[in-house]
């Protein structure tokens, strides 16, 4: 599989699949992280107009894993001091998962940061959700103090050759 590529029109469908999918999941699961149905598919059509959505497609070109790149996240990390790149949203189809997808997924948001001379990669999670806890300290993140009870913020570095 090529890196992920800027999604396209064509991709919001398979992109909202992949939210479901994953939304059901968590339900199934207990976790309340994000809720079936929270997100229209008018919402992700607009993330994907802005240019957020990036995908990964399969050999038939079906969306089997995204994210979403922000330059800044003032909801969750207050005003941006321009060191940082954020992502939202990232997820990997459930027959795929544990192939390693959401880590070069993450890798290649550290790489696209590094490119613009960030040098942080940050993202947020439920704080219900411990095994995604788990899996972010387990590739190099570490927690950092928010105003968000129920939110973690996580950070990890951007060496400068990413």
């Amino acid at each position: 599989m090529a890196d992920p590529s800027p999604a396209e029109m064509r991709d919001v469908r398979g992109i909202w699949s992949l939210r479901r999918q994953r939304e059901d999941w968590l339900a199934t699961q207990g976790i309340d992280q994000w809720r079936p149905g929270e997100v229209p598919v008018s919402e992700i059509e607009e993330q994907v107009n802005r240019g957020e959505w990036h995908v990964l497609r399969d050999d038939d070109q079906r969306v089997v894993a995204g994210l979403r790149i922000l330059w800044a996240d003032p909801d969750f990390w207050g005003p941006d001091d321009g060191t940082a790149v954020y992502v939202h949203g990232l997820m990997v189809d459930l027959a795929l998962a544990g192939q390693g997808l959401g880590a070069r997924l993450l890798q290649w948001a550290a790489h696209t940061g590094a490119q613009r001379d960030k040098t942080r990669l940050r993202l947020d999670s439920a704080a219900t959700n411990p095994g995604l806890s788990a899996y972010y300290e387990r590739i190099g993140f570490r927690r950092q103090v928010g105003d968000h009870f129920d939110v973690i913020l996580w950070e990890r570095p951007i060496p400068p050759s990413s």
